[in-house]
């Protein structure tokens, strides 16, 4: 009976030591295996995708509108009655030309009243100035009449001014563009008269998308814009960029950008028309611009864009720098940095680093 029980505790320590030997056996293939799938894991499919030749104007066509540079709606300073209004709409004007004028007999009459008061004022500040220096006159009645005085220039500057306000003339060469009021009926202070268009420049608006906007505002040396009017065939404009607005329209998500009509202004083009606006950026130093899918470009590198090359002989990936150009629906252009024929990873880039092999996704 012992010897059994000590041949089972023998059996039982050969059984664990064989067990242990052969751990101690395996742990090499294991971690060799580990290995191997560790390399293999580190082997990353992505999808890939051609760059295509684009030309070397890439444009987006935006449809904007003709505006003055200024509109201004003119009123009288005073009440009365409209007695001239010699002009009409659509009329251009010089500055200067009359407008339209109010019956100024009332006002003529209170200038008169004013004038004489001034006159009689200032007799009498003299005659009193005499008497002071003779010693005639208390220094009092010099002072009550030098105020009587002051008081009455201020009334005669009054009536001047009340005069000249029965008259509106154009305050700069403008193009009429309504007019509010009749000929011989009453108006009173802040009524407006007439609108008038500052045409000496006009302005073309148009709203930009937030991708071409932010190309406006930093690139606009490099962005070349154009427009075309349906009302005037034949007329092509360069616009320059004058003023841009930063907030945003909070539906559209997208920006106003005003430009300017360089040059030549045609006489077909009225505020208000329609304009065909084309942007486009072009590539520096004569090189070409390619195509590439918008999710090609590696949006962690800001702020200079990148995408990430891949090199078919060795199968392996590196990030390149370019310079972008106009968006359009799911591509976007190149102008820098890519050329024609090359294959760039489409998606999935931020799994990559530089040198890492890559297998290419199956389409």
């Amino acid at each position: 009976m012992i010897y059994g029980k000590v041949f089972m505790r023998f059996t039982r320590s050969l059984g664990l030591i064989a067990v242990f030997l052969g751990s101690v056996g395996t742990a090499p293939m294991a971690q060799e295996k580990l290995a191997t799938t560790t390399t293999v894991s580190e082997v990353v499919t992505v999808p890939l995708a051609a760059a295509v030749s684009a030309n070397n104007n890439v444009q987006r066509v935006f449809v904007g509108r003709l505006e003055p540079l200024r509109v201004v709606d003119l009123a009288f300073q005073i009440s009365g009655q409209i007695l001239e209004l010699p002009v009409s709409a659509g009329e251009g004007l010089k500055k200067g030309e009359l407008i339209a004028s109010l019956d100024k007999a009332d006002f003529e009459l209170a200038l008169a009243r004013a004038q004489a008061s001034f006159d009689l004022a200032t007799s009498e500040f003299k005659r009193s100035e005499e008497l002071a220096n003779r010693g005639a006159a208390s220094e009092a009645r010099l002072d009550a009449a030098k105020a009587q005085l002051v008081q009455s220039e201020v009334s005669l500057r009054e009536a001047e001014r009340r005069l000249a306000q029965t008259r509106i003339e154009a305050p700069f060469d403008a193009l009429v563009g309504r007019i509010f009021a009749e000929a011989y009926s009453n108006t009173t202070p802040a009524a407006a008269i007439v609108r008038l268009q500052d045409v000496s420049e006009m302005r073309v608006y148009i709203s930009l998308p937030e991708e071409v906007a932010a190309l406006a505002r930093t690139r606009a040396k490099d962005l070349s814009i154009t427009a075309t009017f349906p009302a005037a065939s034949g007329y092509n404009a360069e616009l320059i960029l004058r003023e841009f607005v930063t907030e945003a329209d909070p539906v559209a998500q997208t920006y106003v950008v005003e430009f300017a009509i360089a040059g030549e202004l045609d006489p077909r083009l009225l505020p208000g028309m329609t304009a065909n606006v084309t942007a486009g950026l072009e590539a520096s130093g004569g090189t070409s611009s390619v195509v590439i899918p918008v999710t090609a470009i590696d949006t962690t590198s800001a702020p200079e864009p990148r995408v990430w090359i891949f090199d078919e002989s060795s199968g392996t990936v590196r990030p390149r720098t370019v310079r972008l150009g106009l968006p359009s629906e799911n591509t976007i252009v190149v102008l820098n940095g890519l050329t024609a024929g090359q294959s760039v990873v489409s998606g999935g880039w931020w799994k990559l680093t530089d040198g890492m092999k890559i297998r290419p996704e199956k389409l």
